[in-house]
């Protein structure tokens, strides 16, 4: 019997820091990105209250996003988003799957909660190793396949089906993207602002798209959402605003050439 339980013992020791890890592991995946557009009329009180006319953006960024002339991968269940970022320094690509759970190496998820809608999953995968000068042609319609890796490739394909990658088409480039990092809300989390001027076009007036995120664990997510919504001055009725930033922007450069 003694024999049994040292047995029982040692197993367990040994298996410990596999659990641990296990654990660890599954904290680290239960993040929630809760964001928020602010209404147009309400953009200067809300940039008052996080002062943002004393902070310089962190970065200044040009980004663009890539679809079929009828937006088909944003329509898709589940919506395929294919985007480049680049600065004055850094440049990006992202495939992103949302409303569906991409279970592959290199593939990072999280979920999304939009003021006033339910939490979605989303997984993405990140390139960092695009030239800019790609990424400009790109934007301007040219070889958009070539700023996607092999991986990016994959994972969109497994998603939508076989993508014929020289008919996508940009949407955008939104210039002079200016986003804040790590910005002090009194009692609450430091939040992320983005702000977004979408030109006019025809038929399509300028608009601006200001929105404010916090990335938080499962069980923070109530109390960030409750937060924000009080920082932004959103009313639960206000479903209008209550759109992801991502579609807004498509359906504005829809049918745009660039």
């Amino acid at each position: 019997m003694i024999r049994l339980i040292r047995a029982v013992l040692v197993f367990a020791f040994c298996l410990s820091p596999i659990l641990a890890s296990a654990k660890t592991k599954a904290t680290d995946s239960e993040i929630v990105e809760v964001k928020c557009l602010v209404p147009e009329d309400k953009i200067a009180d809300v940039s008052g209250k996080l002062g943002l006319a004393s902070k310089p953006p962190k970065k200044i960024r040009v980004v663009c996003f890539f679809d079929t002339a009828s937006m088909a991968l944003f329509n898709h269940i589940p919506k395929l988003i294919l985007r480049s970022r680049y600065d004055s320094s850094e440049t990006d690509t992202t495939v992103k799957v949302r409303g569906g759970k991409v279970s592959e190496e290199g593939v990072e998820c999280e979920f999304d909660r939009v003021c006033g809608r339910d939490r979605t999953e989303a997984c993405s995968v990140n390139d960092e190793d695009q030239k800019k000068g790609e990424i400009k042609t790109a934007n301007r319609g040219t070889d958009v396949k070539k700023i996607f890796s092999k991986k990016q490739e994959a994972v969109a394909e497994s998603v939508f089906g076989k993508l014929k990658w020289d008919e996508l088409k940009p949407f955008g480039p939104v210039k002079n993207v200016q986003i804040w990092k790590d910005i002090a809300v009194p009692g609450g989390e430091p939040v992320t602002v983005e702000r977004w001027e979408l030109p006019a076009r025809p038929g399509k007036p300028a608009r601006v798209l200001f929105e404010v995120s916090a990335k938080v664990s499962f069980d923070k997510e109530a109390q960030t959402l409750k937060q924000i919504e009080e920082l932004v001055g959103a009313a639960k009725s206000e479903t209008g605003e209550s759109e992801a930033k991502t579609g807004i922007v498509l359906e504005h450069f829809a049918g745009h050439s660039p």
